[in-house]
This record gives structure tokens, C-alpha cells and sequence, in this order.
């Protein structure tokens, strides 16, 4: 029970398991209170969250990202964990990371790659200090705080819309150029077109769904887009003789394609035109939407971008129609002609 003191407040007191604590308070309302309150769990010592060194961190943070992200992803973030530990010592604890060191590591690598290097290995940084806040305690991110640096990133290549159909037109496999064709008519990634399977087309709806792990927690997310009348007939042919669960798998291997790089560049060097990759074509993509005088919210919901600067959130509900796709890809534009899948579906390269 509480008692009262001789400068007025009350004393507060609990007795659990032979430990006796107290608390001084204002009123005797208060003190009761705080006895109510009190329980054998909450007197219970709280488990510390064990120190771990740089290196432990990190370790442990690949650990989690293994199966999360992209083969490329996962070799990227290796090389930027590499480089600031040739700046902080891998034994020094990782919530005693000062914005200073972080700011050193900056500088490193700025000096060693390029200040777009630099970046990249800040955003990797940041990423799995953030990771770290509920198993590591960490209550600061020493990345977040530091400033970018002042970087020159070479700009990507974009081909002109003419050197695509050049290739497209080159290319003699009818799978083939229904995948380029929809590389092309949906702004896709590499990934999300050749992980592609026919549970994903949806022909009543005319709309394909595409899944990316380019997501801030690596899980993979889906989104809905439209498919260009052309490209949805060139996909029911291409269904009507296909025997693979993917829309656009290896057909010697029934496996899902990794890269597929050397084969367009090939593609681009037989055609006669500078070469460039799928990633590219997500690009063209892009700019020729821009052109056609769509508006950025239809385009970033194609491209499946939050906003124009990131890939890493995704619009839930398009803001786009298919008939909107339909005015800018129409073959009529250029007189192309259905894909012909002929009698039988010959081998990719």
C-alpha cells in the first residue's frame, strides 16, 4: 500500500519474488496506480540485442537477401559491402558507424570508381542498415545522413525507334519476335518477360501480369497491364503451338531463360544497327509514349514506376486503357505485318 511523505507526494510500493521496488508519486490515486501496474514479466531483465560486429552484420544481411534479389543485385551490393570495409574495420561495432566514417567510405569510392559509384554503394549501405533497426537495434543510419556525391552517370543508349524495327524485322523466328514485340508494347523488364507463363495472360481481360523482386522488401510483386491488340493476337497464335508453361521459354531446355544478351546483340550487328539490350528496349519504350503525348501518370503506370526517379514501388490500379496503346503501337503506323508462326515453331538461337 502506499504512504504518504513528509513533503506531501505518496510512496508507491511492490513487493514480486522478493524484489521490492517503489515510486514516488503525486497523489495517492497515482501511487495505487503504479502498483496495479506493476507485474512479474514487466520486473523481468529486458534481453539485450547482442553487439555484432560490421562484419557479422553484413554477413547476416547477404544471409536474408539470398533468393530476394537478383543474381546482379546481390553481386552489387557484395561489391559495395567490400569496399567500405577496406575503410572501416570489420570489427567495429555496428551500431558505433559514425556519419564521418560513412562520409569516408563515400570519398573512397568516389576516388577509386566514380561518385555514381560512390552512390550506389550509399543506397546498398543504407538499405541494410534499415534492414537492421529491429534485429540490431540500430537507432541511426549513418547513410541516410551523408550527402550524395556529385556524379557524371554515362547516359544509357537508347535506340531510335527505326533501329528496333529494323531488328524486329531481321529477326526470322516467329517466338522471338513476339517476345520483342512484347518488350516493346509493355515496357517490361528482362526478368519479368522471361518468367512470364500463360496463367499470366489473361486474353478475355487483354491484360498480362507482371511480377518483379526490384521491391524495397525483395518480396515480389504483380501488377496488371494492358495488352496492345497486336500483341494479344501474336501471343494466341504463339499459344496454339506452344507446349511450355512459359510464354517465352527456352524451347531446347523448356527452362527459363537467364540473359539472352549475346542473342540480341547478335540480333543487332546482323541487322546492321548500334546494339543494345532488352533494358534498352524498356527505354524506347518510354519515350515513345512520351512522344505520342501520352500523360507521365499513364506512362509511370505502364513502366509500373511510384513515381518517375524509382523502380522499386509499384501503382496498384492502371490509370491506362488498352485502346491508349493501341494508338501509339498500331502496326498500321507502319505498315507491319502479323507475326506468321508458320507451320511449326522453329528453335531460338
Amino acid at each position: 500500500m502506499p504512504y504518504q511523505m513528509k513533503n506531501g507526494k505518496w510512496r508507491a510500493v511492490r513487493m514480486i519474488n522478493g524484489k521490492r521496488k517503489t515510486c514516488l508519486c503525486a497523489t495517492k490515486a497515482e501511487a495505487k496506480k503504479w502498483e496495479a501496474e506493476q507485474t512479474e514479466n514487466l520486473w523481468e531483465p529486458k534481453e539485450l540485442i547482442p553487439t555484432a560486429s560490421v562484419l557479422e552484420f553484413l554477413t547476416a544481411y547477404m544471409d536474408s537477401q539470398k533468393g530476394k534479389v537478383c543474381k546482379l543485385n546481390f553481386q552489387e551490393k557484395q561489391l559495395a559491402f567490400k569496399r567500405a570495409l577496406c575503410v572501416i574495420k570489420p570489427e567495429t561495432p555496428v551500431d558505433q558507424v559514425t556519419m564521418a566514417q560513412a562520409e569516408q567510405v563515400m570519398r573512397y569510392v568516389a576516388r577509386l570508381v566514380s561518385g555514381y559509384a560512390a552512390n550506389k554503394t550509399r543506397k546498398d549501405l543504407s538499405a541494410a542498415w534499415t534492414w537492421g533497426k529491429r534485429l540490431y537495434g540500430l537507432t541511426v543510419n549513418p547513410w541516410r545522413e551523408t550527402q550524395k556525391m556529385s556524379a557524371n552517370e554515362k547516359p544509357r543508349y537508347v535506340p531510335p525507334e527505326a533501329d528496333f524495327w529494323k531488328v524486329y524485322d531481321f529477326c526470322q523466328d516467329p517466338v522471338d519476335k513476339t517476345m520483342l514485340l512484347f518488350f516493346l508494347h509493355t515496357g517490361a523488364r528482362r526478368d519479368e518477360v522471361f518468367r512470364l507463363t500463360w496463367n499470366d495472360v489473361d486474353f478475355e481481360r487483354q491484360q498480362v501480369r507482371l511480377g518483379t523482386r526490384k521491391t524495397a522488401t525483395g518480396g515480389m510483386e504483380y501488377a496488371w497491364i494492358p495488352l496492345t491488340s497486336e500483341l494479344k493476337d501474336a501471343l494466341i497464335l504463339l499459344k496454339e503451338q506452344s507446349q511450355n508453361i512459359l510464354v517465352f521459354g527456352n524451347r531446347c531446355t523448356n527452362k527459363k531463360y537467364v540473359k539472352r544478351g549475346k542473342w540480341i546483340q547478335r540480333l543487332c550487328t546482323r541487322a546492321g544497327v548500334n546494339p543494345f539490350g532488352f533494358h534498352a528496349i524498356r527505354h524506347l519504350t518510354a519515350t515513345i509514349l512520351a512522344h505520342s503525348g501520352m500523360s507521365l501518370p499513364s506512362i509511370q503506370a505502364i513502366l509500373r514506376h511510384h513515381n518517375p526517379t524509382t523502380t522499386a514501388r509499384y501503382i496498384q490500379s492502371l490509370g491506362v486503357q488498352s485502346g491508349e496503346l493501341d494508338a501509339v503501337f498500331s502496326s498500321k503506323k507502319r505498315g507491319a505485318k502479323m507475326v506468321n508462326f508458320g507451320p511449326k515453331l522453329r528453335r531460338a538461337e
